[in-house]
């Protein structure tokens, strides 16, 4: 199989590698379509903390099962899949409490290497995968949209970390992806108003077109434009970018009583500067939100109806020799959405 292999930071290189074999409660996964993520950006480079090289990045991919260990029975080969790429170990203290985003075990596929599992990611031709970490992929379901489940995933536990009720106002920064379908989320909740704002004019449009109530450019008209749309303030401020300014400036513009959510990873070597009077005073709330905990099937679940979608989210598409492509082309946030690897 060929396989796209980081060998050290800045270098990478594709690979045939043997075809895998499943251990008892794994399958292989003939990979269709694999998501190019920032931290697959932030592996090549050598800045994601506790990456050990040589590793097959790629976490957010489906595809369909080619083979079964013999303990497996929840998939056959054949079926459609999606993959939750989050293992946690179900026995550590947090696992117990229900709390395994927070496993103090917990290792990623396509980031993680352990000499006791198998993590290569999905940026190859074929894959081993817990069977424990498959999501029944609908047919009504692309293979492109399966690769943004894990994603959508932690967007539904942040929905509901936030507790969002009906009626009210919703800021988003940021116009990612993962902002824009957080904004689409939360005004088929019952918001009243959603907002998202953001410096990249074409991502703006495309809000607007998901059914967004209002944009607003990251300009210097930005104070006034968010003040003019909730002059006392937003209920809920989702900050998405993981820049730590802008986590400051959410603080702006909560309303006394609302919600601050921070979603987006702010770099641990990064702070930034809050008014604990500020946060007394205006009785506000400040919600850290990571991962995801049993919402990926949720996630499925939403794609399959119709409730959202997210097709054309994907401005690129690559095959797998083209990969360091794809990489160059994420990281140009003006021209691209969301580039996306596909096997077939």
């Amino acid at each position: 199989m060929k396989s796209i292999v980081i060998e050290k930071p800045g270098s990478f290189a594709l690979r045939d590698l043997p075809d895998p074999v499943p251990g008892e409660s794994e399958v292989v996964v003939d990979v269709m379509a694999c998501c190019v993520c920032g931290t697959d950006i932030h592996l090549l480079q050598g800045e994601f903390k506790g990456a050990e090289y040589p590793l097959i990045p790629g976490h957010e991919f489906s595809g369909v099962v080619r083979k079964t260990g013999v303990k497996v029975t929840n998939v056959k080969p054949g079926d459609r899949v999606a993959i939750e790429p989050f293992i946690f170990c179900q026995t550590c203290l947090f696992c117990k409490q229900g709390k395994t985003n927070h496993c103090l075990n917990g290792m990623v596929i396509g980031h993680t290497k352990s000499k006791a599992i198998k993590l290569d990611g999905g940026f190859s031709e074929q894959v081993v995968v817990p069977a424990r970490n498959l999501i029944p992929l609908a047919d009504s379901v692309s293979f492109e949209a399966g690769g943004f489940i894990a994603n959508i995933g932690t967007l539904v536990y942040a929905l509901r970390r936030t507790g969002l009720q009906h009626g009210m106002r919703v800021l988003v920064f940021g116009t990612g992806a993962n902002g824009l379908i957080l904004a689409e989320l939360a005004k088929k909740s019952g918001a009243s108003v959603v907002a998202v704002t953001g410096r990249t004019k074409s991502r703006l449009a495309v809000a607007a077109r998901m059914g967004v109530d209002e944009t607003v450019v990251a300009d210097e008209k930005q104070e006034a434009n968010l003040r003019r749309l909730a002059p006392h303030g937003f209920d809920a401020v989702f900050e998405t970018t993981g820049v730590a300014p802008i986590v400051e400036r959410a603080f702006k513009y909560v309303t006394p009583g609302g919600k601050i959510v921070l979603y987006g990873i702010v770099p641990p070597d990064q702070n930034a500067s809050v008014n604990p009077f500020d946060i007394c005073r205006k009785d506000l709330q400040v919600i850290g939100s990571f991962s995801s905990v049993n919402t990926c099937i949720v996630a499925q679940d939403l794609l399959a109806s119709g409730v959202i979608q997210v097709d054309h989210l994907v401005s690129h598409r690559f095959p797998l020799e083209d990969w360091g492509k794809a990489i160059e082309m994420a990281k140009d946030l003006s021209k691209c959405m969301r580039a996306v690897v596909r096997m077939a």
